[in-house]
């Protein structure tokens, strides 16, 4: 196997995962409107689901387009999904439906996450030892 491909197969690994936690920060922010999560919950479930669905997408088009994936940008994602983790906890929320879906989400959201970042690791590693 070349660099070349060893490098390719790290994009489409960081492009992928990106692009399937934009589609996982759509559904945590309409689950507010799906699920009726009401009050700083449901507003909270909005906001950081778009801000997860506009970063993942803008990392998935940077690597589509570019081809450079950014270790922080797939850091922040992953930080961004331990918060969904974990916010129900923080407001204090006590419907199990919230908390399922808050922490489910959030935890497939890290997980992806720390996935691009190894494989964006993995890009630019082979394209340093290229060069």
């Amino acid at each position: 196997m070349s660099r070349t491909e060893t490098a390719d197969d790290a994009s489409v690994l960081v492009e992928r995962t990106a692009g399937l936690t934009a589609v996982l920060g759509v559904f945590v922010m309409l689950s507010a409107v799906v699920f009726t999560i009401t009050d700083y919950m449901g507003i909270h479930n909005v906001v950081v689901g778009a801000v997860v669905a506009v970063i993942a997408s803008y990392q998935a088009y940077r690597t589509g387009e570019k081809r450079s994936p950014s270790v922080v940008i797939a850091g922040v994602l992953a930080l961004l999904g331990i918060w969904i983790v974990a916010s129900p906890f923080v407001f204090g929320i006590e419907r199990e439906l919230v908390i399922g879906i808050n922490s489910l989400a959030g935890a497939i959201i890290a997980i992806l996450s720390l996935v691009g970042a190894y494989g964006s690791v993995r890009t630019s590693n082979t394209t340093a030892s290229r060069a």
